[in-house]
């Protein structure tokens, strides 16, 4: 898409004293790099994308013409102005809607395309009853009404296991959850689906049905009333048991200094615990560096760690990677990033030399998506804060649960001050240079590639560290280890990677965390594959 912001209303450096220029400075190091990712989940959710729309949808009717929908996005970004020309003579449902502002945001990290459209949402919301409820009344009824298509105010059941068969859901469910008469009315019909919503949060039902709404404008899908059920792995994809099994944990607490964290270290010893006892990781094949340990989490230790972890892989092996600390940005010095800055991670010795002791996005790069041998899977955890590549809800938020305000930190280290000219020097040359947009190329075939990357939160976001459930930890880690060990319909750590993403953003919502987490991977079919290859 040829969308471009044209301007906005001032600059957004990020070590002003303002709140607005501090939020635009929360950055996490590898979210960069998974914006280069070719498969990527969906960090707009279809419940966004429907409430958005219908903001403007004057008519009700699922379908916006361009005109409108340029209005609507010059309303949602003003005072910025945003051309989407490229889609003059389109005609845009729920779903294009959101295909389009993601892919300009994805394009042009230095504007804040779906940051800035939910911060419209927010502001403009008019509060519904069933407002928090993950799948909506009006919603299920633009469904329900899609298919009962005498009015009779009763589905078939044939025209309800087509719709489950759509949406790729097991067809049991819908057997074990009631006896049916050969018809459903829309009371019954809700009820199931939120029954079972509740029951298998993994099969993230709310989001397919969402998703199918909002698909609906431009006109209502075939569906096969008579599908073969015998098909009823909800498209899980096997994994071969690793040949070798490696994990680099690093969790880094800062212990004495000014920009000391509580979570870090427990964050590390919590993956530990779980890769041993539950995934057949032996002690001798994980390193782990944090404040405690000889080995301190110094730059050099980590670059250390890192070619460790590296070292010897071969196909089929598994490798992991989790970093638990601060997230910081350094000014672009090439003039190839448009919002002049590098995301970079915070080892122990940052502060003595910024440049040289931080880990930088495209060390990060080169290491796991160049230097990995093909055939190798490769599953990289983040819970630190990010900014200026993927913005997403509500932005502007402080993201602390209501219970423990004060009690809450952020994980974001902010640079020293006098790089502010520098960051804003930078955006210059690139935009001089003529660089726009973000280099979204993948080196070589990618598909070869089995690399998933799990990050703690959205752009301008911040991943917290708080004490939940009577131990200090972050809230990232927190949501992933909890998922996997309530697990879903597999059992306890069995999770496919799509699936435990939804179920990871359910928690952290339940908790009164905002922070949304994201996933990124090289291929679209590697989501359904299962959280370091435990499957069934």
């Amino acid at each position: 898409a040829q969308a471009i912001l044209a301007e906005t209303a001032q600059p957004c450096l990020p070590f002003g004293r303002s709140p607005s220029l501090v939020r635009f400075a929360q950055t996490l190091a590898m979210q960069r790099l998974a914006s280069r990712l070719p498969g990527q989940a969906h960090f707009l959710t279809a419940k966004d994308c429907l409430e958005a729309f219908a903001f403007f949808d004057s008519d009700g009717s699922g379908r916006m013409e361009f005109p409108e929908m340029q209005e609507a996005f010059n309303k949602m970004l003003a005072p910025a102005r945003v051309n989407i020309s490229a889609y003059k003579g389109k005609t845009f449902t729920p779903a294009k809607f959101r295909t389009t502002a993601e892919r300009c945001h994805r394009k042009y990290p230095q504007y804040d395309v779906v940051g800035n459209m939910m911060k419209f949402i927010k502001e403009n919301r008019e509060k519904a009853d069933d407002d928090d409820a993950d799948i909506t009344d009006k919603e299920l009824r633009k469904l329900f009404d899609t298919y009962d298509k005498d009015r009779s105010g009763v589905m078939s059941i044939h025209e309800l296991v087509g719709v489950w068969g759509y949406l790729r859901l097991p067809f049991h469910l819908i057997m074990d959850a009631r006896a049916m008469d050969g018809s459903v009315s829309f009371e019954e019909f809700c009820g199931l689906i939120r029954d079972i919503d509740a029951a298998h949060p993994d099969l993230d039902v709310d989001e397919k049905i969402n998703t199918f709404v909002a698909g609906l404008g431009a006109g209502p899908p075939d569906i096969n009333t008579a599908p073969d059920q015998a098909n009823d792995s909800a498209g899980a994809v096997g994994d071969e048991d690793p040949p070798k099994k490696k994990a680099f944990l690093v969790g880094i607490n800062y212990v004495g200094t000014s920009c000391a964290l509580g979570g870090c270290i427990n964050d590390a010893n919590n993956q530990k615990a779980a890769l041993m006892e539950n995934f057949g990781f032996a002690e001798e094949d994980i390193r782990m560096m944090t404040d405690d340990t000889d080995e301190k989490p110094t730059a050099a230790n980590i670059r250390a760690g890192l070619e460790w972890l590296i070292e010897g892989a071969d196909a089929g092996d598994y490798l992991f990677f989790a970093y638990s600390g601060h997230g910081s940005q350094l000014p672009c010095q090439d003039a190839t990033e448009p919002d002049g800055k590098n995301e970079i991670l915070c080892p122990l010795d940052l502060q003595d030399d910024w440049y040289a002791n931080s880990i930088k996005d495209d060390y990060l790069y080169d290491l796991f998506y160049k230097r990995v041998p093909d055939g190798v899977r490769c599953l990289c955890v983040y819970d630190c804060c990010h900014s200026g590549t993927m913005a997403d809800l509500s932005c502007t938020r402080v993201f602390k649960p209501p219970w423990e305000e004060s009690d809450v930190k952020d994980r974001f280290l902010e640079p020293p001050e006098e790089m502010a000219a520098e960051v804003e020097a930078g955006a210059a040359a690139a935009k001089e240079n003529g660089v726009t947009q973000r280099d979204t190329s993948f080196p070589g075939d990618g598909s070869k590639d089995l690399i998933w990357t799990i990050s703690g939160c959205q752009d301008n976001q911040t991943s917290a560290d708080a004490t939940i459930d009577g131990q200090r930890q972050g809230a990232c880690t927190w949501a992933l280890l909890s998922a996997l060990k309530t697990g879903g319909r597999n059992g306890p750590w069995k999770y496919q990677y799509e699936s435990l993403l939804g179920e990871m953003r359910k928690k952290l919502k339940k908790g009164g965390y905002t922070q949304v987490p994201g996933m990124a991977t090289t291929e679209e079919e590697l989501f359904q594959r299962f959280y370091l290859a435990n499957s069934p």
